[in-house]
Formats: C-alpha cells, sequence, structure tokens
C-alpha cells in the first residue's frame, strides 16, 4: 500500500510540472481572436505572453513606455492591446506562428516578431521525466509534439522621422 502512496505522489507532482501558463501578474489580459473565420486546428490549451514597449534611455538602458497601441497578429488571429498588457493565444502545436506585434505612441513607433519555442529535441527523445509530466508518458516527445512557449514580445520604439 505504501508503494501505491508513493507512485500517487509522485505523478501528481509530475502533473504540476508544466506550471501555469496563465499568471496573474496584474497585467490586462487580451485574447487573440480568429478575424477571418477560416477554419483552423484546435488549440491544445492557452498561453499567455507579456507584450511591453520601450525606449532607450539617454544612457543606453531600457525605459518601458506605458500606453503604446499596439496591432498583434499571429497567422489568422488578432488583437488590439495597449502596453504593458497579456495576450492570451492558443498553444496551436505544430501549426503555430510567429507573432508580430507594431506598436505605436505619439512620435514613437516599432516592431517585434517572435517565434515559438519547443524545448524538446529535433531528433531523438525527450527524457522520460519531461514525456510523463507533460504528455502522461504516452508519446515520444520529438520537437513540436510537445510543450511550446513564446517569449515575451518587448517592443523598441525609436522617434518616426
Amino acid at each position: 500500500m505504501k508503494a501505491i502512496g508513493i507512485v500517487s505522489v509522485l505523478f501528481a507532482l509530475a502533473g504540476c510540472a508544466g506550471g501555469n501558463p496563465l499568471v496573474d501578474d496584474g497585467l490586462p489580459e487580451v485574447q487573440m481572436r480568429n478575424t477571418t473565420g477560416d477554419v483552423v486546428a484546435p488549440a491544445r490549451k492557452y498561453l499567455a505572453v507579456p507584450a511591453r514597449s520601450f525606449q532607450a534611455g539617454a544612457d543606453g538602458t531600457w525605459l518601458e513606455v506605458t500606453g503604446a497601441q499596439c496591432s498583434v497578429t499571429s497567422g489568422v488571429y488578432q488583437a488590439t492591446l495597449t502596453t504593458p498588457a497579456r495576450l492570451v493565444l492558443p498553444d496551436l502545436g505544430p501549426d503555430a506562428q510567429p507573432i508580430t506585434a507594431a506598436c505605436s505612441t505619439g512620435t514613437l513607433s516599432g516592431r517585434d516578431q517572435v517565434a515559438p519555442e519547443y524545448p524538446w529535441p529535433a531528433e531523438g527523445e525527450a527524457s522520460a521525466a519531461s514525456r510523463v509530466s507533460y504528455g502522461r508518458g504516452w508519446w515520444y516527445g520529438y520537437e513540436k509534439s510537445g510543450p511550446m512557449k513564446y517569449p515575451d514580445i518587448a517592443v523598441a520604439l525609436t522617434q518616426v522621422r
């Protein structure tokens, strides 16, 4: 009976290893929507990506600029947000497209593009612990079949000429 309890605890902990991508950090959430009406692959889950805008300071440090208006696209998905914000979009796995954000405020504007990242190897298998924690151990864990994330969106704003 003791072994069953230990195995149950290990499975519970493995389920928690993926973490919750929808973190409450106080940023307003903006949902991306399919604006074309095209049929797309179903989402495996939803991801949340912080979007912020910055301008280079006089000493070369980056200073956050709040209130920039951004148009954000990813394939057929689109959203409009005001920085800083948390962009919520579907995890399309191997069908995921890069996210492009074009932002402006006053005389400043800029663009950023972030591509999806797949931490599992392109060749060979992911570790057994990774496969168990993400996919309950029932698949091999090749690149783009496992977990996916996007880096934070950080738009560098410069003076419009």
